[in-house]
């Protein structure tokens, strides 16, 4: 089942309108441009760009309706600019659904992954996504798509990257096919 959602994940990726530079490097980028509503992003071998996950509110409380702004931003060609996503990439990889919503949190899952839960709250005076990364409650920071190099059709691995909720440590996870 997971090599499925993977197999979707990357060639949703590919029908982007991005350029996919294969040269970009499997570690990512320091300047990810990141907001005060930045929850997290995903970031991909195929080239710099980025898919930012911001959370959305209403006069400071989370919109349960729709609980994310996703984006690109553009790291190569126009660095800082953003775009939205399009309706395939939102329908095949980058889109959320609604799972459950709650006061001031929901549960979202990912198109790409629906099998992994994440669930949006405030913690003190932020919203953060929380999700179980390596069987521990994690802050997602982000996620890590690499291709094979031999054929750029096929995901390696997706790696997620959080912070511990317990040990304040950062803490990953590995999902290959």
């Amino acid at each position: 089942m997971k090599k499925k959602y993977l197999i979707v994940f990357f060639i949703a990726m590919l029908v982007s309108s991005f350029s996919f530079a294969l040269e970009a490097s499997d570690s990512m980028d320091d300047n990810t441009y990141p907001t005060g509503k930045r929850l997290f992003h995903i970031a991909r071998s195929v080239n710099k760009n980025l898919v930012c996950y911001d959370v959305n509110t209403e006069n400071g409380k989370l919109n349960t309706d729709a609980p994310l702004n996703v984006y690109w931003v553009n790291c190569e060609n126009e660095p800082g600019e953003t775009s939205g996503l399009s309706y395939i990439q939102r329908k095949m990889a980058y889109g959320y659904k609604l799972v459950s919503a709650g006061d001031n949190s929901c549960v979202v899952s990912l198109t790409a992954y629906p099998a992994k839960k994440l669930t949006i709250a405030r913690q003190d005076s932020k919203y953060v996504c929380y999700v179980t990364i390596k069987n521990q409650q994690a802050i997602l920071r982000s996620l890590y798509v690499k291709a094979s190099p031999s054929n750029p059709l096929s995901v390696e691995y997706v790696e997620l990257r959080g912070v511990s909720v317990s040990t304040n440590q950062p803490v990953t996870e590995r999902v290959s096919k």
